[in-house]
């Protein structure tokens, strides 16, 4: 049985070999046709479900990005420009406002709702469009 055994894994190379040896030919004679250039297949030694490699940042990379980023916005405060973190978002007026307070003023509240009042009872009067 090992004998078997051994005879078939030196049958194999010898074929893989051949095989090798073929795919050159073929690629010499594609090439001298000029249908394309093509490289002999080579055996995937990676099988192909491994993810890509992830491109990291080292951490001196990621240290001099942060300086730069520091200095850009020291910059940007000196020259009395507001920064993007200050610039986006709505504007806060009121202490009322900043915890959800309503924007309009009691006065202001009382005028809509006596509008309201006067519309509604025009419309149950009909007297509206």
């Amino acid at each position: 049985m090992p004998d078997r055994q051994r005879l078939l894994e030196l049958a194999l190379k010898g074929l893989e070999a051949e095989r090798a040896d073929l795919d050159d030919e073929i690629a010499q004679i594609k090439s001298q046709l000029n249908l394309r250039p093509t490289v002999a297949p080579r055996v995937a030694t990676v099988s192909p479900t491994t993810p890509p490699k992830k491109k990291t940042m080292s951490a001196a990379a990621k240290k001099k990005i942060s300086e730069a980023m520091k200095r850009r916005y020291a910059e940007l405060r000196k020259a009395g420009q507001p920064s993007h973190g200050e610039s986006v978002g709505p504007k806060q007026r009121s202490g009322a406002r900043q915890n959800g307070g309503s924007r309009l003023t009691a006065a202001g509240r009382k005028k809509l709702s006596d509008l309201m009042k006067k519309r509604w009872t025009e419309k149950r009067k009909g007297k509206v469009k």
